[in-house]
């Protein structure tokens, strides 16, 4: 089988700065992964690659068996599903989750597009699937934090992808929502047939217990990939933070303090 994703990127500059550098990255069937490193590290520059919104300068990408710039790219795209909080502000207030939602099936953001029942039909579904359905028919502009991201989420998976990103999905949620959103989509790694999955943070307490792999990126470098209990050590994190860390795991869960 074809990776999902078979990365190199030799350089990815903006404005004449270095964003990115030597990283390369393959992920394989039945894998999901989580990206992890400080502020400015490039993570988000990283999955918008992954995701064809940005080029690299130097390099090579093929994703789920398409090469980058020898395939239609607005079809790829429709089998990758990437949730990010740049979209947030862009969704209109007065739409209902639903609405929202809907949207994603014609890659729209408001009312470009005249929305059928059975587009409303799928909304339903993707919400129910995130644990949204709930409050389908509240309006984007009252949702809370942790509402407004599983709306991201439905939206993204409305399509059914066959790759799902999310960048950094637990940012602003109180302890509560944080663990109720992890929850759902560690459920969304065992369903059959189910996307593979990339999520970026800062915290290792963020890390699903059905992910599989990660990647340590470091000031626009590659510091580690592979088998996340490989690669998750007191060492690497150290190096990964500058700051002296102690790790620890229980009932697949991570946590990470100061020494």
């Amino acid at each position: 089988m074809a990776p999902v994703l078979d990365l190199d990127v030799e350089a990815f500059t903006r404005d004449g700065i270095a964003i990115l550098r030597r990283i390369r990255w393959q992920i394989s069937p039945g894998e999901h992964w989580v990206v992890l490193g400080a502020n400015g590290a490039g993570k988000s520059s990283l999955l918008s690659i992954v995701a064809g919104y940005e080029w690299p300068s130097r390099g090579r990408i093929s994703v789920l068996g398409e090469i980058y710039g020898e395939c239609d790219m607005r079809a790829l795209k429709e089998r990758i599903g990437w949730v990010s909080s740049a979209l947030f502000s862009w969704l209109p207030a007065r739409q209902s989750a639903r609405q929202v939602v809907a949207t994603g099936i014609h890659a729209t953001i408001g009312n470009w597009h005249e929305l059928s029942a059975s587009d409303l039909m799928r909304a339903d579904d993707a919400l129910r699937s995130i644990g949204a359905f709930a409050f389908r028919n509240k309006r984007y502009g009252v949702l809370s934090q942790g509402e407004k991201q599983r709306v991201m989420i439905a939206r993204a998976l409305v399509t059914k992808p066959e790759l799902l990103i999310l960048d950094e999905p637990c940012a602003g949620l109180d302890p509560g929502a944080r663990e109720s959103l992890l929850d759902d989509v560690d459920r969304l790694c065992t369903k059959r047939g189910g996307a593979t999955l990339i999520l970026v943070t800062h915290h290792v307490e963020e890390i699903p217990t059905r992910a599989t792999h990660a990647l340590l990126l470091k000031q626009g470098g590659l510091l580690a990939s592979g088998p996340l209990d490989e690669v998750l050590t007191e060492e690497r994190l150290t190096e990964l933070y500058e700051y002296p860390c102690k790790l620890g795991s229980s009932n697949g869960r991570w946590w990470l303090q100061g020494q």
